[in-house]
């Protein structure tokens, strides 16, 4: 079977207070409390093949964490069926453990007062690992992950960068072939989060690990994955490669232009200024009136610069038009 995850009519609802304004509703719900049911994931269905890196994003309250919950395990769906390794990871909770590999960014794996390296001595103890095997597979992570340096140290004692790295580890200790990441480069600095986003790609490269990523940081999805589902109100809004995405919902180009000289820039209806500093001077063409080829050629015949450059614009902009349509 080359599906690694299937998930076929998967619903959760959660049962929640009815809420009201007024002393005489406040009274009635405090004394005969009346409940609804809201739906978190509301009949979805995908597969994700072995070895793909999978990013499944949506705005707050799509039902993203509920979602992967349901995919580990934690959460049992109120109808529908998820299979991971044609198994249910809600009943056969065990067995899929040993296969998968989970990153909360907000929650730890680590024992906090203990070194890090005590807690893989635990984990490997927990999930069977051959004591020859343990020591060959934590001292190739130490060395991949660069932990060498402060695995001794006390978990409270840690950067965030530092304890991401550990959790990453610890994720991986068991050689899951399948790895949640969720939210994993929350509150991590510019030079942590590129770090944690390399070592996750190389990873999933070398080892064929599939990857299933939420994020609401546009750059881990453009570092690490090759496919988005998109979810909105529990619902699948998208499901489509990074590519092919760009592609559909692409409707302007960046084109960034250096002059040595400065440029007196005449009003064009395709073209729009959008930064200028120092000696470079960045536009937006609108696709819809204008190539990228004609682009350059309208600046080659009406202005004088010594470097040109055409980019695509960041996907975060992509998928907030994809929101507003």
């Amino acid at each position: 079977m080359n599906d690694t995850v299937q998930v076929r009519n998967l619903k959760k609802n959660f049962k929640v207070a009815k809420s009201g304004s007024g002393f005489l509703t406040k009274f009635k719900q405090f004394v005969i409390p009346q409940h609804e049911s809201l739906p978190a994931v509301d009949d979805i269905s995908f597969e994700i093949r072995r070895g793909e890196k999978v990013a499944f994003i949506g705005p707050n309250g799509a039902g993203k964490s509920t979602t992967i919950k349901l995919l580990t395990g934690i959460y049992q769906p109120c109808s529908g069926s998820v299979r991971i390794f044609d198994k249910d990871p809600y009943v056969d909770r065990k067995s899929v453990a040993y296969k998968i590999g989970t990153v909360f960014g907000q929650r730890s794996q680590l024992w906090y007062h203990l070194p890090a390296y005590h807690s893989f001595t635990l984990l490997a103890t927990i999930y069977d690992i051959d004591p020859k095997k343990f020591k060959e597979r934590l001292d190739h992570l130490i060395e991949v992950f660069q932990l060498r340096h402060f695995i001794s140290r006390p978990v409270k004692e840690l950067s965030l960068g530092e304890r991401m790295r550990c959790e990453l580890v610890a994720s991986l200790l068991h050689n899951p072939e399948v790895l949640f990441l969720d939210e994993p480069t929350i509150g991590l600095d510019i030079i942590s989060k590129d770090a944690i986003r390399h070592l996750i790609q190389q990873r999933a490269e070398l080892e064929s690990t599939t990857i299933f990523l939420t994020s609401h940081d546009i750059a881990d999805i453009e570092k690490v994955c090759d496919r988005i589902i998109l979810i909105n109100k529990g619902k699948i809004v998208i499901d489509d490669s990074v590519k092919s995405i760009k592609k559909q919902y692409l409707k302007n180009k960046v084109i960034t232009v250096k002059s040595e000289k400065k440029i007196e820039w005449k009003s064009h209806p395709a073209i729009s200024p959008i930064h200028a500093a120092d000696s470079f001077y960045k536009f937006e063409i609108d696709l819809c009136l204008m190539n990228p080829q004609e682009a350059v050629q309208y600046f080659a015949q009406n202005y004088r610069f010594t470097d040109i450059v055409i980019e695509d614009p960041p996907l975060e902009e992509i998928i907030k038009g994809i929101y507003q349509s």
